[in-house]
């Protein structure tokens, strides 16, 4: 299968010239650019750069790039992309190709687009494929298949209207109260001195709320949560030990769930998957398969992307310490805060997608069958959108970033994401009176769609009262 973070794919290229030279003159100038081609036995060649992950098991397409030879474009001799230096600052390999929005990147031997009017053209248009939808084969396959993230319309149409139909807003505004109280709860304990927020914060209070969202038992969460890294793990990869790891848990989890399910439909509750349970009973015809691949896909996006988005925000406000004292003394400036902090230095960094027909956006002409990179993180310091894009201004409004995307496939958990954030870093601004960075340097995740800390370490101190400010954020105001 192609990877969830499918933009690291092949293109295909037909010969151009039959015989000896399967690649013809236009791969002779990809070669002299670093790019290597792979040969298949059906004949055409799929080009990529060599050594990257890029990991493919769709065999060749005998189609021709329906656009003229693209240009090639590199800074000197070193790649921009997924490379140490971008995980550490994205925002440097944007601005270098930011003149042009849309643009052929040999190295990926796919478009990028860096411009937030293009990228969220992209977003919504329907010649643009998020996946191949579902498949058939092992249940490991069925599954991911049917993740809501991988589909097209209609599949997607019916998936995102069982999902609204559970995942409303008057639910999402009812764990508010609960959000707040698990905030104050993991800081309770927490003593002056050192402290790591990812670890006290950050990572374990989207872990229990969604945990409570698809009503699982405490003593269940940590299975839960390995059985859906092992599935996610193989998402990236094409190891065959993570793969036959991610087929036995599948197994395990559609097991677990389906105990899960049946204790909902006898005795229905207030959550998400209880909701999932009584739409699917109601007539719309949600399968057990697609049940549990709802569930994975709410563990994979709703716990990564918010603990990187606190753990981004803490360090945005650290290192621009007129506006963290400016939120310190207005707590009402926290929702736009965190606004600013998605735009600014979001988790959510890129998408890949595929063009299902010739398209073009701006001057660029993209063939059908393009792999293509959504720079979502670039699109929050386009100029043309944003006046200073560089400056971190915590009332800046109007803020129409693009981390929770547009149209069909916008994020269904962005509201539940921005009462976790919110309430996070308001909670910690509440608690402590002195907060400081604890190193000097941050150690990234390289993973190519996401962005987030590995740890922020903190030294904190108590603030003199607090009594009244936590009662208020037990209270989810």
């Amino acid at each position: 299968m192609v990877p969830w973070c499918s933009g690291l794919a092949y293109v295909p290229v037909k010969d151009e010239i039959a015989g000896s030279n399967p690649v013809g003159t236009a791969g002779r100038e990809f070669e002299s650019a670093g790019v290597q081609f792979l040969r298949n036995e059906s004949g055409p060649c799929w080009w990529s750069p060599a050594p990257r992950r890029s990991r493919l098991r769709e065999s060749c397409l005998m189609d021709r790039l329906v656009r003229t030879r693209p240009r090639i474009v590199r800074d000197g001799d070193v790649s921009l992309f997924f490379t140490p230096g971008f995980y550490v600052d994205p925002y440097a390999a944007y601005n270098k190709i930011r003149a042009e929005p849309v643009r052929w990147v040999p190295e990926l031997a796919a478009w990028v687009l860096t411009g937030h009017a293009e990228v969220a053209a992209a977003l919504v248009d329907p010649r643009i494929s998020r996946g191949s939808g579902p498949r058939e084969g092992d249940l490991l396959t069925r599954v991911l298949s049917r993740m809501m993230l991988f589909t097209d319309p209609p599949d997607h149409t019916r998936l995102r209207a069982l999902a609204n139909r559970a995942f409303t807003p008057r639910r999402v505004e009812a764990l508010r109260p609960r959000i707040a109280a698990v905030v104050g709860e993991l800081l309770g304990g927490v003593e002056e001195g050192v402290w790591d927020l990812v670890e006290g914060l950050a990572y374990p209070l989207p872990v229990i709320v969604i945990s409570e969202i698809l009503s699982l038992p405490d003593r269940d969460r940590a299975s839960f949560k390995r059985w859906s890294d092992d599935v996610i793990a193989f998402a990236a990869s094409d190891d065959p030990n993570v793969r036959e790891a991610a087929l036995h848990s599948v197994g395990e989890l559609a097991e677990y769930l389906g105990d899960l399910l049946g204790g909902l439909r006898a005795r229905p509750d207030a959550s998400f998957m209880s909701g999932l349970v009584q739409a699917e009973e109601e007539g719309s015809r949600l399968t057990g398969e697609e049940l549990l691949a709802m569930a994975i896909l709410i563990l994979m996006n709703g716990h990564e992307t918010t603990t990187y988005a606190i753990g981004n925000g803490m360090l945005a406000l650290l290192r621009h310490p007129d506006q963290l004292r400016r939120l310190q003394r207005h707590a009402s400036l926290t929702p736009p805060a965190v606004e600013e902090i998605l735009r600014f230095d979001g988790s959510v960094q890129m998408r890949g997608v595929k063009a299902r027909d010739d398209l073009s956006l701006g001057s660029a002409h993209i063939a059908a069958g393009d792999q293509i990179w959504l720079a979502i993180g670039a699109t929050g310091r386009d100029p043309r959108e944003f006046p200073k894009p560089d400056t971190f201004d915590v009332t800046r409004s109007p803020n129409r970033h693009l981390q929770f995307g547009r149209g069909p496939h916008f994020c269904i958990g962005a509201a539940l994401a921005r009462v976790e954030i919110e309430l996070a870093l308001g909670g910690v601004l509440a608690r402590f009176r002195s907060i400081e960075l604890g190193t000097r340097q941050i150690e990234w995740h390289e993973i190519p769609v996401f962005r987030g800390p590995k740890s922020v370490p903190l030294v904190v101190r108590h603030a003199t009262v607090h009594a009244a400010k936590d009662r208020r954020l037990a209270e989810g105001r």
